[in-house]
């Protein structure tokens, strides 16, 4: 077997404590790897490693990584550099740092091809669902949606015929029909230039897909590897159990508190502990209300004439293919995007179209979460400062009391004192997602937009997620329209769901009558194409084995 890839005894530190310890790994021509594992496991970081890159903050302290033979860590620079642009393609779990921000979008294909012209640029563009015509070429990334960022990065990472490709999160964003597309290109490419796959994911259904092999992290050490499927079907690990257990499945029932607001909705009556229900079973007043929205870039429009009602303690979830809008409508709502025509209700007050205009209780009414949690974090400031930020500008609080809202909402999110102290680059993908929803959340909002906030967090991280929502509606009375691809989720939170094709709703109702009986078709494709990790286990082919395969070694400080 062609080794690629061949970590042996790896161990990463921080100033806190190892990051990763003795971690061992093989990665031959043509293998595929998943590494999975919680939110902050050190799956980047590992990944990152295998192209000979340790992030600021960290430091080597023991063992070695060779790619294509070559001892990364003891090639001078400016050779590991090299050896890395040409044998190597990263896709970042933020797709826009791979892009240029300036840069058109057509540009950005043809500068990787050896022989551009418009028609190859547009078969780029094609093969990763993009569409292919002037108007979309001339764009620039930040007039994209997330997922489309996320397929124009893919293109650019296989145009240059790698020997290995690491995909961080690659699906993260993504609906579920685009998601099976883009994995399907992922296993073409793959197949015609055989390089080694590496892939860093939460999602466990697309590692028992696309993956012979699979890793197991947990606090830096490799604790479970194996086949995917026999692990995931038969390990007799714990840890990998409760991922496994914890994932989110399409066919679910919703959960427990999620039916009881059903049934209080539909009887008009208390919440079980006594609140008042939501407006719109008492006086009819939604929280918030988009009436006739339209918005765009330029002179291409994007949202048609959407409208949307959510009442407090309602949670409305909005899906739809990458580029159908969704994006943009949460960004109207906030005001980041504002409308061309219609117009944003929030209690019962229509508002400024544009943030700038709108006072601090109308901002802090509505808060959106991010799917690039950067967008909402200081690049500088300490997390726990990020947070703080909100409540005293928004509500006047004195620093001392700020910084304890802050310290509570990050505990309330999973994230812990010593990390509240770093900077948002010292964090993992998902540790930011939490933190930008404990930043929303010190503002006190009535609506809370969620913006794929669990895109990039693994299973058990996500339940605790989505838990807090859930609460967060049941005591608080806090509205939320969560937008996301994962349909799992939406069983387990949304009461309603609206579903958006080309900037226009097509079909919304209740979650269950939706998805159990879709009406149009753009519904009936996104529900068709979601396969729950069971029938995924229950249907996999065995892994291939022979000189493509790749060859795990007994990870140190784990069980074989």
């Amino acid at each position: 077997m062609s080794d690629v890839v061949v970590v042996e005894n790896l161990t990463v530190g921080a100033r806190t404590g190892p990051v990763l310890s003795d971690v061992s790994y093989r990665l031959g021509a043509g293998g595929r790897l998943a590494i999975v594992g919680e939110s902050g496991a050190g799956k980047t970081t590992l990944a990152l490693a295998a192209l000979g890159v340790v992030r600021p903050g960290l430091r080597r302290q023991a063992g070695t990584v060779h790619l294509t033979g070559r001892d990364l860590f003891a090639l001078p620079e400016r050779a590991r550099r090299s050896l890395r642009r040409h044998a190597t393609a990263w896709l970042a779990q933020d797709p826009a740092a791979a892009l240029t921000p300036t840069m058109p979008v057509g540009r950005q294909i043809a500068e990787l091809l050896e022989s551009p012209s418009p028609a190859r640029v547009a078969a780029r563009l094609r093969a990763v669902d993009l569409p292919d015509d002037e108007e979309f070429r001339r764009r620039l990334p930040g007039q994209l949606s997330g997922g489309q960022q996320r397929r124009l990065a893919l293109a650019r990472a296989l145009a240059a015929r790698p020997q290995l490709v690491v995909l961080d999160e690659p699906t993260a964003g993504l609906d579920t029909v685009t998601s099976r597309a883009v994995v399907a290109e992922i296993e073409r490419w793959q197949a015609e230039l055989g390089f080694a796959l590496l892939v860093v994911t939460h999602d466990l259904e697309l590692a028992a897909r696309a993956c012979d092999e699979l890793l197991v992290l947990h606090d830096g050490r490799a604790v479970d590897t194996g086949p995917t499927v026999e692990v995931l079907i038969s390990s007799r690990q714990e840890y990998t159990r409760r991922l496994v257990d914890a994932y989110p499945d399409a066919e679910s029932e919703p959960s427990s508190s999620q039916q009881r607001r059903a049934t209080t909705r539909r009887a008009g009556a208390q919440i079980g502990d006594g609140s008042p229900t939501t407006p719109s079973s008492t006086d009819g007043r939604p929280v918030l209300r988009a009436d006739d929205v339209h918005a765009g870039f330029g002179t291409t429009g994007v949202l048609h004439g959407v409208s949307l009602d959510v009442a407090a303690g309602e949670c409305v979830a909005i899906i739809g293919a990458s580029g159908s809008g969704k994006t943009t409508l949460a960004r109207s709502i906030v005001g980041l995007h504002p409308p061309s025509d219609g117009r944003i209700v929030i209690d019962g007050t229509a508002v400024a179209p544009h943030a700038a205009g709108r006072g601090a209780s109308e901002r802090a009414a509505v808060q959106l979460v991010p799917q690039d949690p950067f967008g909402s974090l200081h690049p500088r400031r300490s997390v726990l400062a990020s947070v703080a930020r909100p409540a005293r500008l928004l509500h006047g609080e004195s620093r001392t009391r700020a910084a304890g809202i802050a310290a509570e909402l990050l505990e309330r999110v999973g994230v812990g004192a010593a990390d509240g102290r770093r900077r948002p680059a010292e964090l993992s993908g998902g540790q930011r997602q939490r933190v930008a929803l404990a930043r929303a959340l010190a503002a006190r909002p009535s609506v809370l937009i969620c913006d794929e906030v669990t895109s990039a967090l693994d299973t058990t991280v996500a339940a605790a997620v989505l838990d807090l929502i859930d609460r967060l509606r049941d005591e608080l009375g806090v509205a939320v329209v969560f937008i996301t691809h994962e349909l799992g989720h939406i069983r387990r939170v949304a009461d309603r769901v609206v579903v958006l094709d080309a900037g226009r709703v097509r079909e919304s109702g209740p979650t269950a009558d939706v998805f159990d009986r879709p009406r149009h078709p753009v519904t009936a494709s996104l529900v068709g194409a979601v396969t729950s990790l069971r029938a995924t286990l229950a249907t996999a082919p065995p892994p291939r084995r022979g000189p493509e395969t790749a060859h795990l070694s007994t990870p140190l400080g784990g069980n074989p």
